[in-house]
């Protein structure tokens, strides 16, 4: 099997930007989950290095029906990264299809998340 950038290292959630991060683990988990995907190549990585033409395909379509966008073939052009598709979901994707951000862990609470 092939990887997919993971969106918990490197450029995938630049800053732990909520909405953004949160695009980006739902892609990463429909490439694991739902197309078995597997591995965690740096977040930076460009999608076409770790997936086949085949593959990355699978992954465009599984996105659009997700988040019930059209991803045009200049997209693509732009799109090299997790962080470039997480953004081009989010500049398109109704905003109530969008995931919740996840809370930021309180660092008194042990490592779990506050609440």
């Amino acid at each position: 099997m092939n990887s997919v950038p993971d969106a918990g290292q490197g450029a995938a959630a630049p800053g732990g930007r909520g909405a953004e991060a949160a695009v980006a683990r739902e892609i990463v988990r429909i490439a694991r989950e739902d197309l078995g995907f597997e591995g965690d190549p740096p977040g930076g990585a460009a999608l076409a290095s770790a997936l086949d033409s085949l593959q990355l395909l699978s992954l465009v379509v599984a996105v659009e029906d997700r988040f019930r966008i059209v991803l045009a073939d200049d997209d693509a052009a732009a799109t090299r990264t997790l962080v470039d598709l997480a953004r081009l979901v989010l500049a398109r994707a109704d905003p109530r299809l969008i995931p919740p951000a996840e809370a930021d862990p309180d660092p008194g609470a042990g490592g779990r998340v506050a609440g």
